[in-house]
């Protein structure tokens, strides 16, 4: 009996409001803001963030050189114009190696607590590893692209690419839960392969994965030293939100070439990793590299260019 007195009372007042001109208007304007409040309800949430997209060049003063106590930003990260426009060489002009990171200065969202939104992200770069005189040996180097919760090196050394102190024995973070790390990582050298007690690191160079630990959950070789230095080398990393997996691929370029453009289509799949990256990093976190830069009699890391975009997709 309520139920049939409401919907009276409703036609009721349906029929007052289009009796006139007006009173139609007002039950237009009535009826769009409860179509809005229902799709709003029907989505459960408000919009998702706005993705952002970064690219170098040409943004080299966004880009923040942290290198480990004891050096100078302007001792490792040195800008400088190629044939091609800007780069950025990583080495250090102290006699020794050097962990630094070389990151975006600002945070950018990722995901949030509570959304039915998450960022799906690509980022891609392209680096050459040169060591002097053409001598394919281990020079100490490695480069990492790393989310991290802050840019902090603090003691972390080397071996862990300035993303965090590292237990030799397992490669684990020192850092705890406040690791909140996830890295992409190039490396170049075995820090590690003197200590009979630490854990086995694959042989160099490879790719890996690493999540708030050194000893990657996945890598893969590649190939020989005189196969991969003294080449551009581009590296193209997706990771799609709604079906939590992180893609890797990489494309070596053509030796002694610097026109050649990357192309993913012609990049080779290393490998992918289903997760779920708010797992692992803070909803707004730093994106750019860590890495274990040498010293510049021995070698050098040029980066040509980085990008970074992200876009919101609903993972509900």
């Amino acid at each position: 009996m309520h139920t049939e007195a409401a919907m009276a009372r409703h036609s009721s007042l349906i029929a007052f409001l289009i009796s006139c001109p007006v009173r139609r208007l007002l039950l237009l304007a009535l009826t769009t803001a409860l179509l809005g409040c229902y799709i709003q309800a029907a989505a459960g949430t408000a919009a998702p963030p706005k993705g952002v997209s970064l690219s170098f060049p040409p943004f080299t003063s966004s880009l923040k050189c942290v290198p480990a106590a004891g050096s100078k930003p302007s001792q490792i990260c040195h800008a400088v114009t190629g044939q091609n426009g800007p780069q950025i060489l990583l080495y250090s002009e102290n006699q020794s190696v050097i962990s630094t990171r070389y990151q975006y200065n600002s945070k950018v969202q990722l995901w949030k607590k509570g959304s039915p939104y998450a960022a799906s992200f690509s980022t891609a770069f392209t680096v050459l590893a040169s060591p002097v005189d053409e001598q394919t040996f281990t020079f100490g180097g490695g480069i990492a692209f790393a989310i991290t919760p802050d840019l902090r090196v603090g003691q972390a050394g080397p071996e862990s690419f300035g993303l965090f102190e590292v237990d030799e024995k397992t490669g684990n973070s020192l850092r705890g839960n406040a690791t909140k790390t996830v890295a992409v990582e190039i490396d170049m050298s075995r820090n590690f392969a003197s200590d009979p007690n630490a854990f086995d690191d694959p042989p160099i160079p490879h790719l890996g994965l690493d999540i708030n630990s050194v000893k990657s959950v996945v890598n893969k070789s590649l190939g020989s030293l005189e196969s991969f230095t003294d080449r551009r080398i581009a590296v193209f990393i997706d990771y799609d939100a709604a079906k939590q997996l992180l893609e890797v691929r990489l494309q070596k370029l053509p030796k002694n070439d610097e026109t050649t453009k990357p192309e993913k289509k012609k990049a080779k799949r290393y490998f992918s990793r289903h997760l779920r990256l708010s797992d692992y990093v803070k909803e707004k976190s730093y994106v750019g590299f860590g890495s274990r830069v040498p010293i510049g009699d021995d070698g050098v890391y040029i980066l040509y260019d980085w990008s970074f975009s992200t876009t919101w997709v609903p993972t509900k």
